[in-house]
């Protein structure tokens, strides 16, 4: 290998350093809660204004609502082990304290679930209905590659760390006492938005 065929491979490798670096800047970024409510509201701005993304929804919007409601029950039963596996913490009789806070924990893994799954799901399809739309006109959709370049550009890092805490880790506990429906829950979270793209397809 050459001198230049080796700056030429440094210097790429630093930009490729650098373009790594902001893009883990800019995805740990979205975690300030002052930059969470700004792209919560521009997400449903987008739904509310943009012509292809709400468009795209509303003709799809019986297949849309099975996909949320599926979301819907698998936060609940979640919501509903992490309750249990809260209460088995202590002896029996279980303290009035610790019912409380299981409660207030199962109230937390529902809501954070159904929002996270949904939030996430509406990032898929507008990032859907722009290839959509894009391809229509006969352009191409660049679309960047890797992990940290779609939690960069989808600002979607804040709802998959929900989805980890309110879904996946319930799950995992689940999967201790009620294998089986742990596994058929996990089953349909995955299949309902493959069942939905087929039927977009």
């Amino acid at each position: 290998m050459d001198k230049f065929t080796k700056a030429k491979l440094g210097r790429a490798m630093k930009t490729g350093a650098h373009e790594a670096r902001a893009a883990a800047g800019d995805t740990m970024d979205q975690l300030r809660p002052r930059n969470i409510l700004r792209d919560v509201r521009d997400l449903l701005q987008r739904l509310e204004r943009n012509d292809v993304f709400r468009d795209y929804v509303v003709n799809r919007i019986w297949f849309v609502i099975p996909v949320v409601l599926v979301f819907v029950l698998v936060s609940t039963v979640c919501a509903i082990g992490i309750m249990f596996a809260t209460a088995r913490m202590a002896a029996p009789p279980v303290p009035v304290a610790l019912h409380f806070f299981a409660l207030l924990l199962g109230a937390a893994v529902w809501v954070g679930g159904i929002l996270a799954q949904t939030y996430v799901f509406l990032i898929w399809l507008e990032e859907r209905a722009t290839q959509r739309n894009r391809a229509a006109q006969g352009l191409q959709a660049a679309v960047p590659a890797g992990v940290l370049a779609y939690l960069k550009y989808s600002r979607a890092m804040p709802p998959w760390i929900l989805v980890v805490l309110c879904v996946v880790v319930p799950l995992a506990i689940l999967a201790v006492y009620a294998p089986l429906m742990a596994a058929v829950l996990t089953i349909l979270v995955v299949l309902a938005p493959v069942i939905f793209s087929k039927f977009d397809s």
